[in-house]
């Protein structure tokens, strides 16, 4: 073989030169954002293993490779109880966080609409979800002002999930059912009583007997090991619809890159419909994990006659609800007609299940 040549030799090092300078700088130019999170889902949680990572690597895309989310996550109310993560934001005890709307009923009035029984009731997480963001998009509620609004989403309709099963309208009567705050009112209407309780502390009062049932979305059954206490899911689409938002301090916010806050801001969209697509899917799975529990999980629907007399109960929460948000200044009748419209709307529509 021929030795290099000078030439060659400094055609060779200049390549590699030029290679070295056009790439390593594009490399060392990337900028690392580290941000604090606070959930009170666990850590395995497919959140915070599927949903929020794609949605991060969204926004990494959409900024062009430029930063790196370094998100350092605080799971399991290790850093904030559930009830706590919104004013945990605002007062930056957490940069972000995940808040379930439902357990903080006072601070999100308009939002809280969605989740009233009989208001707005919707399909699927899919729709819940475009629901959830068409709403704030129409109506801006100031009560967002005190922190950035990331992503809203939807855990699809709910069930109540019992050891006696529950057939009629009647069997609701007395039952002691964990329901968030948003639910309370339709708890009541249906004769039953309403407990407000943390998630994490759910399965050990069911084991207990302290509450007799809880109103919840399947994914419950497997992500928090309901199935294991409860024996009886019954569909109750109407009684409730819980809706979480994804929120980020206002400084911090305001600190991010421009081109950063945009990136965030033009995968908003995409980011609150696969975040509905995910939830149903986790929602199908949870109802297989239950069916495969020693000694099975019954899923029952109640016949036609029997849900209507729980609408006819569940009608009075839509007035008791324009009225408290005439209380408190908000066109109450038309944010309630509105919410409905929406979710009637999104519900006739078709969904893709995401897929891996």
């Amino acid at each position: 073989m021929k030795k290099l040549s000078v030439l060659n030799m400094f055609v060779v090092v200049f390549v590699a030169l030029f290679f070295y300078l056009s790439v390593v700088p594009a490399v060392h130019a990337q900028q690392k954002i580290t941000l604090s999170m606070a959930s009170h889902f666990g850590g395995t949680a497919f959140i915070h293993t599927d949903q929020y990572p794609r949605y991060f690597k969204m926004v990494e895309k959409a900024a062009k490779g430029k930063y790196v989310l370094d998100i350092k996550l605080f799971p399991g109310e290790s850093l904030l109880k559930g009830a706590d993560n919104y004013d945990g934001v605002v007062k930056r005890v957490a940069d972000s966080a995940i808040q379930s709307a439902g357990y903080i009923p006072g601070r999100l009035p308009v939002f809280l609409t969605l989740s009233q029984s009989g208001i707005a009731p919707i399909k699927n997480c899919i729709a819940a979800s475009l629901t959830a963001w068409e709403f704030v998009n129409k109506y801006k509620p100031k009560e967002f002002d005190d922190v950035k609004l990331l992503l809203t989403y939807g855990t699809g309709p709910g069930w109540v999930h019992s050891n006696k099963p529950i057939r009629k309208a009647d069997d609701l009567k007395g039952m002691r059912l964990r329901v968030t705050g948003a639910g309370a009112l339709g708890a009541k209407a249906v004769g039953a009583q309403p407990v407000a309780m943390a998630m994490p502390d759910v399965y050990l009062a069911a084991k207990k007997g302290t509450i007799d049932g809880l109103v919840s979305p399947p994914e419950t059954l497997k992500n928090h090991k309901h199935a294991e206490v409860f024996k009886y899911s019954t569909f109750f689409p109407i009684f409730y619809s819980e809706f979480m938002v994804f929120i980020m301090n206002k400084s911090v916010w305001d600190s991010l890159p421009k081109d950063l806050q945009e990136a965030f801001d033009a995968v908003s969209a995409a980011g609150v419909e696969e975040a509905g697509q995910f939830w149903e899917r986790e929602q199908k799975l949870a109802m297989e994990y239950a069916k495969k529990q020693p000694g099975g999980h019954e899923f029952l629907y109640l016949p036609d006659e029997e849900m209507a007399k729980l609408k006819k109960l569940i009608e009075p929460v839509k007035e008791q609800y324009i009225t408290l948000l005439n209380s408190k200044g908000f066109p109450g009748k038309q944010i309630v007609e509105d919410a409905g419209k929406i979710a009637e709307k999104y519900n006739k529509q078709e969904y893709k299940p995401w897929k891996p």
